[in-house]
């Protein structure tokens, strides 16, 4: 570590212990890397839910706790706990999946969930209704698609967004390489999620790392949302996450380079002054081989330099707008290495889903399919479109 990283880092350290740290900190310390006691709670069969600090804990590994709204009273009446299910949400970096890992999916919504799919606004899959005693075998299903949910919740970097097809253009391509590049990237290294949904097997492949470079022992201080766009479509809606890169191409439509955006987001807490939306700033801009580089920096600034004493102000839209953007820049650059270009031109045109067909570079056409709130299911005596989607994966190549 160098010195100014070392002098960083301890008026970080000293400004945290100024104030009492969040309840998630230090479950996220005594977690031993996500661990918690997850597998133990997964192994008592007499409750349908796990500890509160593994409700914290599981979210890393893609899951939320949920119960039955409409059954609370009639079960409180009858003196029985509530009926506990889990959320399962699917990496999957630009939203992309083949014909053959659609149908995995469907199988695996028929088999352990509710029979339902959930498209996301972030390009991915949700299962709803999983009962604690499928949880393992719903994970070992979705590792034998060769797809995760490591990362998908929590205080990490979550799925990373790109524009919506990367067969468009050879900039849409660079556009969702780097989504996947970025998302392998800052993936956390912890074998936690092996150990406890896949019993130490791992189809998927990938090395088995026992430390955390990027994150460390407590991970981000809240969750962090990256996106890629490449104008002049704004369909990632970039100006509200916490990191983007906007593609700027050359005369031939190649990119030769990305303008970095930081410090966007729309929440907020109705009521609370310090809690408000902010749209992001384009920081400057970054040539390709340094996309990597400039994520890792900006992530790992966010990691020391956020507020971990108050998850309502622990976004990176609160570090920049405290900290303010020069000196974020600043310190980005210190640990790249090098400067960062100053931003260059671009404009956007449209800030939505582009529906209906779409002639690619490849000379192939490809539709943007309208399927409302997302939910993928066949509607008793109405349109059967999970059984429709089955039908065109079955016979689609990709």
């Amino acid at each position: 570590m160098s010195v100014a990283a070392a002098i960083t880092k301890t008026f970080i350290e000293k400004q945290n212990m100024s104030k009492e740290l969040s309840r998630n900190e230090r479950i996220k310390e005594a977690s031993g890397y996500l661990r918690g006691t997850l597998a133990e709670g997964l192994t008592d069969v007499v409750t349908g839910t796990i500890s509160e600090d593994d409700q914290q804990l599981v979210k890393f590994h893609g899951m939320y706790l949920q119960d039955d709204r409409d059954l609370r009273a009639e079960r409180t009446k009858k003196k029985l706990e509530k009926a506990y299910s889990f959320m399962i949400r699917l990496r999957i970096p630009g939203g992309v999946c083949t014909p053959s890992q659609w149908l995995q999916i469907d199988r695996i919504a028929q088999d352990y969930a509710n029979g339902t799919l959930r498209l996301t606004t972030r390009q991915t899959f949700q299962f709803h209704g999983v009962i604690k005693s499928n949880l393992k075998a719903t994970m070992k299903a979705i590792d034998t698609a060769l797809l995760d949910t490591l990362a998908a919740c929590g205080d990490v970097n979550r799925n990373v967004l790109a524009s919506t097809n990367p067969d468009q253009s050879r900039a849409h391509r660079a556009a969702y390489e780097l989504a996947k590049s970025i998302s392998d990237h800052l993936l956390p290294r912890t074998p936690a999620y092996r150990e406890i949904w896949l019993d130490g097997e791992r189809i998927a492949g990938g090395e088995e790392e026992v430390t955390e470079p990027v994150y460390g022992r407590t991970y981000l201080p809240r969750k962090f949302k990256t996106v890629v766009a490449v104008p002049p479509s704004n369909e990632v809606d970039i100006f509200a996450q916490d990191l983007g890169f906007i593609a700027i191409l050359d005369k031939n439509g190649d990119v030769e380079g990305w303008n970095v955006t930081v410090g966007g987001g729309m929440g907020m807490t109705h009521g609370e002054e310090d809690t408000y939306p902010r749209t992001a700033d384009v920081m400057g801009f970054c040539q390709p081989e340094d996309a990597l580089a400039v994520a890792e920096a900006v992530v790992t600034v966010q990691r020391d330099w956020g507020d971990r004493t108050s998850r309502k102000h622990a976004r990176l839209k609160y570090t920049i707008e405290d900290r303010g953007l020069a000196a974020f820049r600043t310190e980005v650059e210190r640990r790249i290495g090098k400067p960062l270009g100053d931003p260059r031109p671009f404009s956007f045109d449209s800030n939505g889903d582009r529906y209906g067909w779409v002639e690619g570079e490849d000379g192939r056409h490809h539709l943007t399919l309208f399927i409302e709130n997302g939910r993928v299911r066949d509607i008793p005596n109405g349109a059967s479109l999970m059984t429709g989607l089955r039908r065109i994966a079955e016979v689609h190549d990709g």
